[in-house]
């Protein structure tokens, strides 16, 4: 009986340590306006491959956002409503970091992985989109 208890637990611990590793991918980054300022309250969505929601984050105080606890794979981001970004994450994470200016589509730049701290929410991290692309609006959607 003893050796049963012992087995069972053993399966249940590897079926919750397997499916925390499984569950390890981030995806963060910041929103910022035309002149490179953070944006808040930006609602960033995120939905698998088969259209089932993922997850949702809405932008702090400095822009940034943060959804955690994704499966590797296909999914699909946005900000604005009908409007997606395809992306792959994989198990080291993803940062996509937006633009957003008045009369324009957002703009998204992704880079793999993630920051290995939480500094990612501050203003001290550089934003993929230059000051100079926001003022003379050259922001453009981009595709990797």
């Amino acid at each position: 009986m003893a050796s049963w208890v012992i087995l069972i637990t053993l399966i249940t611990s590897m079926i919750l340590v397997s499916g925390r590793a499984a569950l390890c991918a981030e995806l963060v980054g910041r929103v910022l306006n035309n002149r490179g300022e953070p944006v808040s309250g930006v609602t960033v969505t995120i939905v698998n491959e088969a259209d089932v929601d993922a997850g949702k984050a809405v932008s702090d105080a400095n822009g940034g956002y943060t959804i955690s606890n994704l499966t590797p794979g296909a999914y699909k981001l946005n900000i604005v409503p009908g409007q997606w970004l395809m992306s792959y994450i994989g198990d080291k994470g993803l940062t996509v970091n937006w633009g957003v200016a008045p009369h324009s589509p957002p703009v998204a730049v992704a880079t793999l992985g993630t920051a290995t701290d939480t500094s990612v929410t501050t203003s001290t991290v550089p934003s993929k989109i230059s000051h100079t692309q926001a003022r003379d609006g050259t922001l453009r959607r981009r595709s990797r």
